[in-house]
């Protein structure tokens, strides 16, 4: 009989062993510490975007638009499994505070950009301090925390994110309304400050002391090689076509290359990203699952504020807090979930309901018309959020309790990777779709709504009268399709134009709806993937019961070594 099932079972039933003498209050205040820095670099990647149109106007460059974003989403993704892995070998603080310099300074330098060109670089500094310490702070709530108290620490860390992508726009625009666009940025330095004066104070010395005996270059350079490609083609899906060298070449070369870093790795000496971690079916289930499982949620983050926006005419405040639904969904089972996991260890179950019930949100999502009651949609994204919120906490505490410690740093960076990495693909995708459903449903609508086939085929048709999907994320569709049409005629479609507006909110209604059936294919292959998966109970032990239960086994040991025989 193969001795691998026994080896994996004994490792993960084993009693974590804290490496620390913290205080509890010593440990609240690095949970604090950690807190602040991953939403600090968290809103840095969505707080811009209501600021980027006043950013654009004040340095002039359009053109480099879409690469503020691009450029550090790159430099996170491509860097976490890098830092990660360093953090397993060189230990989670010079790490962390490598990540947090790199932070600071690029934010600082961000703020005083004269040109596009600055910035763009600037951000990519950040992006990098980001890819330092998103995995570097999962992994070190890893190493304070045992195996089941994690899932109810993980929760709360988890909805960082989720919060980082509900109020980012919101505060991105409130600064670039009153105080600047540039505090966009400069906000950053007092909170990172506090979190380093934290974290060089409380944090111990945790993770690997192990010497890097030979430094994986290749392994980086490969990896990057195979990320940024790959990322850069996905970004441009939403307004291209696979058969584009700017979205298919791009995402084939991403692949190709990634294809010649695993195999690199498989025989590399110390490698960045282990493969052997993924001959660990608990590891490689759960990435799985984490990559799948995010379409959903980023879909209801992204698109319902639209729908709000455009449908129901909140303004992008409303629009905000309408969301909370989805982030109060989201924060309640991914803590009721936590705390479940913390008292007994077991998690499969809770993943499984919990993505039968946030399927069951977004089918109700579906059925978006423009005369959906909003209570009705604050449920749905509600028992969507409720439904993914364990899968946010359980997930990374799960991959921690299956990996040795010395890798556990490398494996946390991957699994973030992972949800990364999904986040775009699958928003991507949903752009695509969105935009299809859009375009072949718009000549039916506004037919439907009242307007002539021969004034409806020239609003479709790319003619200079002809409205789009871009067109209708303008704001008050009536005045700005009025607005972009030559003067002549102007007036052969006002008479219409209560049609034109119906007909719109209709299409991006059902659209935006149609959008979620995205998340729920995936959330059904991630439930068929993680269903035959063998658990294993988390341990569930307390610090203080488990340095006791070492201890009572010291003493046993030492008894029987002196007894005869």
């Amino acid at each position: 009989m193969s001795q691998t099932r026994p080896r994996e079972r004994s490792r993960a039933a084993e009693p974590f062993v804290p490496r620390h003498d913290l205080t509890p209050a010593a440990i609240r205040g690095v949970l604090l510490s950690l807190a602040l820095m991953l939403l600090a670099a968290s809103l840095d990647s969505t707080a811009v975007s209501t600021a980027l149109p006043r950013i654009v106007a004040d340095l002039q460059g359009s053109d480099l638009y879409t690469w503020v974003f691009t450029v550090y989403l790159l430099a996170m993704t491509a860097s976490m499994p890098v830092f990660g892995s360093l953090s397993d070998r060189l230990g989670r603080r010079p790490i962390l505070f490598f990540g947090l310099v790199a932070f600071v300074v690029g934010s600082i330098l961000c703020g005083l950009a004269d040109d596009m060109w600055q910035l763009v670089l600037f951000r990519a500094i950040q992006g990098l301090g980001a890819g330092a310490i998103t995995p570097v702070s999962l992994a070190i709530l890893g190493d304070l925390f045992a195996p089941a108290e994690r899932a109810r620490i993980q929760a709360i860390f988890g909805s960082i994110f989720v919060l980082a992508f509900l109020i980012g726009p919101t505060l991105g625009g409130i600064f670039a309304d009153t105080i600047g666009w540039r505090w966009v940025f400069y906000i950053n330095l007092p909170v990172t400050f506090v979190a380093m004066l934290g974290i060089w104070r409380l944090m111990p010395p945790l993770g690997s002391d192990a010497e890097i005996k030979r430094f994986d270059f290749a392994g980086v350079v490969l990896f990057v090689a195979a990320v940024v490609p790959f990322l850069i083609g996905v970004r441009n899906l939403p307004g291209g076509e696979l058969t584009d060298l700017a979205v298919g070449g791009l995402m084939i070369l991403g692949l190709a290359v990634g294809l010649v870093f695993i195999i690199i790795e498989a025989y590399a000496e110390q490698p960045i990203v282990p493969v052997r971690l993924f001959a660990d079916r608990t590891f490689a289930v759960a990435s799985a699952v984490v990559f799948l499982s995010v379409a959903g949620l980023f879909a209801g983050v992204v698109f319902l504020p639209r729908y709000f926006q455009l449908i129901h005419g909140a303004s992008a405040t409303e629009s905000g807090w309408q969301i909370m639904a989805l982030l109060a969904g989201l924060i309640i089972g991914a803590i009721g979930a936590g705390a479940v996991v913390a008292r007994t260890g077991h998690w499969k179950v809770l993943l499984l309901g919990g993505m039968v019930v946030g399927a069951a949100g977004m089918i109700l999502l579906t059925g978006l018309e423009a005369e959906t009651e909003l209570p009705f949609v604050w449920g749905a994204m509600f028992l969507t959020g409720l439904g993914l919120g364990p899968i946010t906490s359980v997930m990374t505490a799960v991959i921690q309790s299956s990996s040795p410690p010395e890798t556990m740093g490398v494996a946390t960076s991957t699994l973030t990777s992972a949800r990364q990495l999904g986040a775009s693909v699958w928003l991507a995708i949903a752009g695509s779709y969105f935009t299809t459903v859009f375009d072949d449903r718009l000549p039916g609508a506004l037919r439907g709504a009242g307007v002539p086939d021969e004034l409806a085929a020239g609003l479709t048709g790319g003619s200079g009268a002809s409205v789009s999907e871009d067109t209708a994320a303008m704001g008050d569709i009536g005045p700005t399709i009025l607005a972009g049409l030559p003067e002549g005629a102007r007036a052969t479609v006002e008479p219409f134009i209560d049609g034109i507006v119906e007909g719109m909110h209709q299409v991006l209604s059902v659209a935006t709806g149609n959008v979620f059936w995205i998340g729920i294919g995936t959330i059904t292959v991630a439930f068929l993937v993680l269903l035959p998966l063998r658990e294993v109970p988390l341990p569930k032990r307390s610090r203080a019961a488990t340095a006791e239960a070492e201890a009572e086994a010291a003493d046993t040991d030492e008894r029987l070594s002196v007894e005869p025989a």
